[in-house]
């Protein structure tokens, strides 16, 4: 009588799944936006799949009421960057064969090529602005997006994908009521549909005008931003905020439970296997059956999916995209125009500026997710080969996107 010999694949009871291809994990590369709650389970389940590369962004540090529920950190790495642990630890404890890069720096300050490099950007983070950057980036490079977040006893899952989805601006319909505070961060443009969306347009309004965000110690900063969150909400008929209020709700103490995030990165890290099945499923070996299961609707990715802890359920929902959105609408009447522009790699980024100035006679420069641009030194080390600078003006209704060159 023989036996079948132990495999020598560690992924060898993944490998026995209908349509599974082993291949196609180790050779994807996913961009991780956060590593606490949600994102440090994300991480390890994608380090035990298999997964080719993971790039780790989070400019956060430890602290000791993060370690109940981030299972990457220790009570030796409070005060420590979040990124760089977090990549110790998954080699260390979960797979030392994979590629990671972290980087402990805010989103916008990544270069764009960064972007360019992976095939599904992972967005955990519980920041409005760096959502919202993320969003934008995915469906300017038509990388897909698979976004969580969540709030207490809730979970949410969101798809996006560029012309085929909603995306995190379009205005979709309201969601049920248990879900809505919590998709609230997903509103960015449109009349406001619940109180809460007045703050979280209080905060946009906040960094666009001081080209940073506010600071939880600041009693000025909490005071302006407490002002413009009224003032939308007498606008629109709400109830005014209360400045303890308005900090739960938008400066991040989001209530949280270990259980919800364990439950949310799993979905979302079954949805981010799903999406690279999609996008590479010219590769599957099983690739018939692939298509046979997507037309008989038995393989598919909801575009929203919602989990309630307190009555074990799960919703999903397919959105509409919002075909006037400002992100990724097809008929908004901004027209967008490529551009490329060639400079020395040692050029100052204010000298990069006055020459853009100079071309282009455009009043508005954007650059990673800033609409104004602070010039100052911290910005002009960050420039990179490939980055991309947003033009635009009161005057038409044209954008230009300009492609930065170093010389050789």
């Amino acid at each position: 009588m023989t036996r079948d010999l132990p495999s020598s694949s560690k992924y060898d009871r993944q490998e026995r799944l209908a349509l599974w291809d082993q291949h196609i994990i180790e050779k994807s590369t996913i961009l991780i936006a956060g590593v606490g709650g949600t994102g440090s389970e994300l991480a390890k389940n994608l380090a035990l799949l298999g997964i080719g590369s993971l790039i780790l962004v989070d400019d956060d540090t430890v602290e000791f009421s993060n370690l109940n529920r981030q299972m990457l950190f220790r009570e030796e790495d409070v005060g420590q960057k979040k990124a760089k642990i977090a990549k110790k630890r998954i080699k260390e404890q979960f797979n030392p064969d994979i590629m990671i890069k972290e980087y402990a720096d805010k989103l916008q300050n990544i270069p764009q090529k960064i972007f360019q490099e992976v095939d599904i950007i992972a967005g955990c983070v519980d920041n409005f602005l760096a959502r919202q950057y993320l969003n934008a980036m995915a469906i300017e490079l038509k990388i897909p997006l698979i976004d969580s977040a969540t709030d207490g006893y809730f979970g949410q899952i969101q798809y996006i994908k560029t012309s085929k989805t909603a995306c995190l601006a379009c205005e979709t319909p309201p969601p049920p009521d248990e879900t809505r505070v919590l998709t609230a961060p997903c509103t960015l443009v449109g009349v406001p549909r619940v109180r809460e969306h007045c703050a979280w347009k209080a905060l946009y309004e906040f960094n666009a005008k001081y080209e940073r965000e506010p600071v939880e110690t600041s009693p000025e900063d909490i005071v302006e931003l407490t002002k413009l969150a009224n003032t939308c909400a007498k606008k629109h008929n709400f109830g005014d905020f209360k400045k303890k209020e308005l900090l739960q709700l938008i400066l991040f103490h989001v209530p949280s439970l270990i259980t919800v995030n364990a439950v949310t990165s799993g979905i979302q890290s079954q949805e981010i296997v799903k999406a690279l099945f999609l996008e590479k499923k010219e590769f599957l070996k099983e690739t018939v059956t692939l298509n046979n299961l997507i037309e008989a609707h038995r393989f598919r990715i909801p575009h929203f999916t919602v989990y309630s802890a307190l009555t074990g359920t799960l919703n999903t929902f397919d959105l509409v995209p919002d075909p006037n959105c400002l992100v990724c609408g097809q008929s908004n009447t901004v027209k967008h125009v490529e551009r490329t522009i060639t400079v020395d790699r040692e050029l100052l980024f204010k000298s990069v500026i006055d020459i853009i100035r100079q071309e282009y006679k455009k009043e508005y420069i954007g650059f990673r997710g800033n609409f104004l641009l602070p010039e100052d030194e911290s910005v002009q080390k960050i420039i990179s080969d490939g980055d991309r600078i947003t033009l635009s003006s009161i005057a038409d209704d044209e954008e230009i996107r300009l492609e930065i060159k170093f010389r050789d």
